[in-house]
């Protein structure tokens, strides 16, 4: 899982209840409570299939993690913070990230 987030765009993930901005440039926790709602909103647009919204909080959340950017750039520092973050994840919050990129991956071409 590791390798595969550090080669997708950053996204906001919900790591049972706890929030991150995940991806090739970016391992960090979200406090944000506007960016966190819309995990819920993008989550529940997408399970009723509707397109329109779903595009809508997607562009979102991908704003909200482009905007959460540090600088410098520190590859190997955030290749180890995600580590640390996903060796201590317990396995039903693992298992729900993993779903989570799926469902990313599937909608990245169609809204990016």
């Amino acid at each position: 899982m590791l390798e595969q987030l550090l080669t997708l765009p950053g996204f906001l993930y919900d790591l049972g209840g706890t929030y991150y901005f995940l991806g090739k440039w970016i391992c960090r926790k979200c406090s944000d409570i506007d960016a966190s709602d819309c995990v819920h909103m993008y989550g529940m647009c997408r399970n009723a299939g509707e397109e329109q919204e779903t595009s809508f909080y997607f562009n979102k959340l991908r704003a909200y993690s482009d905007l959460a950017l540090e600088i410098p750039y520190n590859p190997g520092l955030i290749r180890r913070n995600m580590e640390g973050l996903l060796s201590s994840l317990p396995e039903s919050a693992s298992d729900g990230l993993k779903t989570q990129i799926s469902a990313f991956q599937e909608d990245l071409p169609k809204y990016s």
